[in-house]
């Protein structure tokens, strides 16, 4: 039993060296620069999507901010145009609120 005993205080298992495969060898290269290439486009695609147009507006064309800062009358009148575009009519029946209210 002692001379079991020595072997098995002497083995050291090591992991097997990995198969190699020349297909896979000859793939991992391109296969890494084709998946950065595509990352890379993805990004610059989704900045330049991202970017804020450069186009200043017309001279005569004043943004809102400087409506805001300059003439209140005027960017009052301004929201009130554009809130009564874009936001439904809750005072009309059958509006939003109605249909809210059923709830």
């Amino acid at each position: 039993m002692d001379d079991f005993e020595s072997r098995l205080r002497e083995f050291r298992p090591r992991r097997p060296a990995a198969i190699p495969d020349q297909r896979l060898q000859l793939l991992r290269g391109p296969i890494w620069v084709a998946v950065a290439a595509g990352i890379a486009a993805v990004m610059l695609i989704a900045t330049w999507m991202k970017t804020p147009s450069t186009d200043q507006p017309a001279g005569d064309t004043a943004t809102l901010t400087t409506l805001a800062l300059e003439r209140p009358d005027e960017f009052d009148a301004a929201l009130a145009r554009i809130s009564r575009a874009s936001l439904p009519d809750v005072t009309q029946p059958g509006g939003a609120l109605h249909q809210l209210a059923k709830f």
